[in-house]
């Protein structure tokens, strides 16, 4: 299983082919080459060996990868699997919420209902203290945006387009402007705080597993 971050550790806790560390290339005992899969191109020649035309290329490196082997590997997968499911299911207890987000944004596959579902129902409940006069079924579409959106954004630094909000309103930005703007920017304020708390107690797994791991950086 990869450590990379605390989003890539969540991912490969519930991703099953995701592998283990190598501990031997980790050693530097051996080593596991990936390479990509596009095949070099034949530079042309004529009947004399001169070269008459070269072909473009892709360009192609080779990049070191860490994976488990046999069975110790695969064991070991499952360990640190384990162990940040407890940490995410001691998450789920603690902070219902911030394990939604977390399965929704993080965890595959990318489509989670249940806990989109709950996100959804977060939203809408806190709507419904806003004293808002906009149709339901508006604000309902304009949520589910919001979810996939900013878990987007979250993951991948995705910039947020409105142009697809409008669309699913069916407005010009004219009206967005002035009946959905505001209403949209207090739907993603309920959000942003989410990722911090569910990647806060993964973090710090992540990095003492790193430092257990790689004492030496």
């Amino acid at each position: 299983m990869r450590f990379k971050s605390a989003r890539q550790a969540w991912h490969d806790a519930f991703d099953s082919p995701t592998t283990a560390f190598d501990y031997e290339a980790i050693a530097g005992k051996s080593t596991v080459m990936a390479r990509s899969k596009r095949r070099l191109k034949p530079v042309l020649r004529d009947d004399e060996g001169k070269v008459i035309c070269r072909l473009p290329v892709p360009r192609t490196e080779a990049s070191e990868t860490l994976v488990g082997k046999g069975s110790a590997g695969r064991i070991m997968d499952a360990c640190e699997k384990g162990m940040v499911q407890s940490v995410i299911a001691q998450v789920r207890r603690a902070d219902p919420l911030a394990y939604c987000w977390g399965m929704a944004a993080y965890a595959p596959p990318a489509s989670r209902f249940r806990e989109r579902a709950a996100l959804l129902h977060y939203l809408m409940s806190e709507f419904d203290q806003w004293d808002e006069s906009h149709d339901r079924t508006g604000v309902s579409k304009l949520a589910l945006f919001c979810i996939t959106a900013c878990a987007l954004r979250d993951v991948n630094g995705r910039h947020i387009d409105l142009k697809q909000a409008r669309t699913l309103l069916r407005c010009d930005k004219i009206i967005w402007d002035k009946h959905w703007k505001r209403l949209w920017q207090r739907l993603q304020r309920r959000l942003d705080p989410l990722p911090m708390r569910a990647l806060g107690p993964i973090s710090e797994v992540v990095e003492d597993y790193k430092k257990r791991l790689c004492p030496d950086g």
